[in-house]
């Protein structure tokens, strides 16, 4: 059998052997590479790439809505109503962690004033979570409100002591109130 060949593809075919007019997949160009610093377009990022609105077009809600059913489950996930509004004993925790505090409040300047806010929320939240505890870590309550305080310019280290001790006192009281059965 050496004269036999077995071709599998059309392309392996000597010219000769091939049949006019058949496309084998393979150009006689080579490929084109793409330029120094061409995006590259990939069939998945084209599904997800926004258009561009033109001349003050905007786009509708409904659009809006299917790019965002087109993203991935990851990707579009919102967060729950329950992080997104304070639950009532974080109001009771900021109200105590507030009181006395005003007249240092307002020297602040906006962004130190904003800095304030969010750290005081953040610490009411550790608060929070360290009063749903079966043990209360009295200590490290301290510290979150010793650190949050340290952010007021000007204040005494005893002074901040003694507040962060006395506001500690409180949220104690309000954690214990809420534990016992109703």
């Amino acid at each position: 059998m050496p004269g036999n060949k077995i071709y599998r593809l059309e392309e392996d075919l000597p010219e000769s052997e091939q049949r006019p007019g058949v496309d084998t997949g393979v150009s006689e160009q080579a490929p084109r590479q793409p330029e120094a610093g061409a995006p590259i377009a990939l069939p998945e990022a084209e599904k997800f790439k926004e258009k561009e609105p033109s001349h003050g077009e905007s786009k509708t809600d409904e659009e809006k809505q299917s790019l965002i059913k087109k993203l991935p489950a990851f990707i579009r996930r919102t967060p729950s109503t329950s992080s997104l509004t304070k639950d009532e004993v974080t109001k009771k925790i900021e109200k105590i962690m507030e009181s006395g505090l005003s007249d240092a409040y307002n020297r602040l300047s906006p962004i130190a004033k904003q800095e304030f806010k969010i750290k005081g929320e953040e610490t009411a939240n550790d608060i929070r979570d360290l009063l749903n505890n079966t043990k209360i870590k009295v200590k490290k309550i301290i510290k979150l409100i010793i650190e949050w305080l340290s952010m007021l310019p000007g204040i005494n280290k005893f002074f901040l002591e003694q507040e962060a001790k006395i506001k500690t006192d409180r949220i104690i009281e309000l954690g214990q109130s809420l534990k016992k059965p109703r």
